[in-house]
């Protein structure tokens, strides 16, 4: 057993099956949790807008709190810092005379860069990194294909996929954390300290306030469970993974794809297959196994179908009366200001927004990508990009 391992939590704020912490906690004498608030993340697009917006990023900070609070509930902490993680992670493991850096993997292109980084600097003090996929519902080994292989269209992975999905029972919590002797806890940052203004920063009632966390994401399932599958009732969309905004919380790993996937499947009754809750998990899967597939692909006007007959218009004027609401469609401007002012748009509503903008308007369908990407409370990657690819034309419908 290890003497001592930093556990650097990413997008898997949560306690409850986290398979790296589980293996973290299993495997030293002492843990020590972490947590880094990177600025670059908070960086303003080459359109003016920030990657992550305040809404987004407050959201951020409210998962955080809530995180170190059910490990203050077990004994242990979390350290918070400020600052690149791959050098920030690297001098902690060193100073700790850590034996390890055990962490979620990612696979978006900024985030592998981050761990790619962060490996090196730790080879240079002789310290490894374990690194734990955790994030779908089964395993990229476990897959009935390669990924090379991955079915052209949703449907066919589905067809493909549900007779071999073999979802692992999800973990315990950890019930007891044992930090260091010695260390500083550090801060929670303030918006201004993340460099998002006063100003940047929604005050409307309207706006969702119910937080954050591993908590609320637990009794938001418990609602669904309750007043649906337990029910009997059908969710009245196609999509109550979005739009009970259970989502929200998955982004940011507040609870996980395999705890949704067993505690609906554990409430169906008489053996129903049918049930939405599962289909987007399985959705959100095939997006994320899209991003491993074609990486870079993904965030290119052309798209992961190589479309490069398919031209976009880059015309800011345009552009912008889309974002300010200010369109010839009232509509479609009600819903722009609905996700400003809340963070929030239902299934549905996405799909006309960005059909508006890439079909009606001809704007350059990257654009939109990356302002949903800062206003979108529930915003992945993978999802994210996936939805406005398949809406341009350009992805694997």
């Amino acid at each position: 057993m290890a003497q001592r391992i930093i556990y650097w939590f990413r997008n898997d704020l949560r306690l409850r099956d986290n398979e790296a912490l589980f293996a973290a906690v299993a495997s030293a004498s002492e843990i020590l949790p972490v947590y880094v608030f990177d600025p670059r993340q908070f960086d303003k697009t080459k359109l003016g807008f920030r990657r992550t917006g305040a809404m987004r990023a407050q959201f951020l900070i409210d998962a955080v709190v809530d995180l170190r609070n059910r490990l203050r509930e077990k004994g242990g902490d979390l350290l918070i810092r400020v600052g690149d993680p791959e050098k920030i992670i690297a001098q902690m493991a060193e100073d700790f005379h850590a034996q390890y850096v055990y962490t979620s993997k990612e696979i978006a292109p900024a985030e592998t860069r981050i761990e790619s980084s962060l490996s090196k600097n730790l080879k240079l003090v002789n310290i490894d990194m374990k690194l734990f996929w955790m994030d779908t519902l089964m395993h990229a080994s476990d897959l009935p294909f390669s990924i090379a292989k991955l079915p052209a269209n949703f449907s066919a992975f589905h067809d493909r996929i549900k007779e071999h999905l073999a979802v692992k029972h999800p973990l315990a919590e950890p019930q007891q954390f044992t930090l260091p002797n010695n260390y500083e806890l550090g801060e929670v940052p303030t918006m201004k300290e993340l460099g998002i203004a006063q100003d940047e920063v929604t005050n409307n009632a309207d706006a969702d306030n119910r937080g954050a966390g591993e908590t609320l994401a637990q009794d938001l399932l418990s609602q669904y469970l309750d007043d649906f599958v337990k029910a009997g009732r059908r969710y009245d969309s196609p999509d109550p993974l979005t739009d009970t905004r259970l989502s929200d919380w998955l982004s940011l790993g507040c609870i996980s794809a395999r705890y949704i996937y067993y505690r609906v499947k554990k409430e169906q009754s008489d053996g129903s297959q049918d049930e939405p809750m599962i289909e987007n998990l399985l959705s959100r899967d095939y997006f994320h196994w899209t991003l491993l597939r074609y990486g870079p692909r993904l965030f290119k006007p052309s798209g992961v179908k190589h479309n490069f007959l398919q031209r976009w218009e880059n015309d800011n004027d345009v552009y912008e009366t889309w974002t300010n609401g200010q369109t010839a469609d009232n509509y479609i401007n009600q819903l722009v200001k609905k996700l400003k002012t809340t963070g929030f748009l239902t299934s549905s509503e996405r799909t006309e927004c960005a059909n508006y903008l890439v079909n009606q308007l001809g704007i350059n369908w990257t654009w939109g990508a990356m302002f949903f990407e800062s206003h979108l409370m529930d915003y992945e990657v993978s999802v994210n990009w996936g939805r406005w690819n398949n809406i341009a034309g350009v992805g694997e419908n």
